[in-house]
């Protein structure tokens, strides 16, 4: 019975702590596809402040896909996988998206041109929490919806939920097999059968 507990009360925490230990974003989130191209990208925040220590330092060079914790000034590393694209011009630009999806600012554009090295750089500054896409556009012309990637973007938006729900995900899991292990010790004990 102590055997049964134990291990309940050890896979729950062991569930906990993978779900806590895992990075906040997975590397495979910042790769994004269409049925003709597939691109990498990453974003970096730097520091408000100049890191005064060790962990500081290994913060300011989070790597951030999708979710990025503060506004301010942030970095896009785009990779394009296929060799093919680097002889197409390619446009770049970040809108400000409303909630129905369509963009009602943009804060950067940049000219279409080639990337020959099959990476492009972006650097935009947020200056307020909110959502947003990074939009990648293959060809002068972009005919097919094939030819527009869109990557939503939010901003400084309050993700105090996520760590939350893995702690309480876990402390369910306690309970439940805690709750399991006393009626089946109870009932051992009062010689009945569960």
């Amino acid at each position: 019975m102590r055997i049964l507990l134990f291990w309940s009360v050890w896979s729950a925490c062991f569930v906990a702590g993978e779900a806590l230990a895992q990075p906040r974003l997975e590397q495979n989130d910042c790769l994004v596809a269409t049925d003709f191209y597939i691109v990498h990208f990453t974003a970096f925040q730097p520091p408000a402040a100049p890191p005064r220590n060790a962990r500081e330092r290994r913060q300011a060079f989070q790597r951030y896909c999708r979710e990025l914790p503060r506004t301010g000034t942030t970095y896009f590393g785009i990779d394009f996988i296929d060799r093919d694209v680097r002889d197409i011009p390619i446009t770049l630009k970040v809108v400000e998206e409303q909630p129905d999806g369509k963009a009602s600012r943009t804060l950067v554009a940049l000219p279409s041109r080639q990337y020959p090295r099959g990476v492009a750089e972006l650097k935009v500054d947020f200056d307020r929490p909110g959502r947003y896409a990074l939009v990648v556009e293959f060809g002068d012309r972009v005919e097919l919806a094939d030819d527009r990637l869109r990557i939503p973007i939010s901003v400084g938006l309050d993700l105090w939920h996520v760590p939350w729900l893995a702690i309480a995900a876990a402390l369910s899991l306690v309970v439940f097999f805690s709750l399991i292990s006393f009626f089946i010790l109870h009932f051992r004990r009062a010689g009945l059968k569960p």
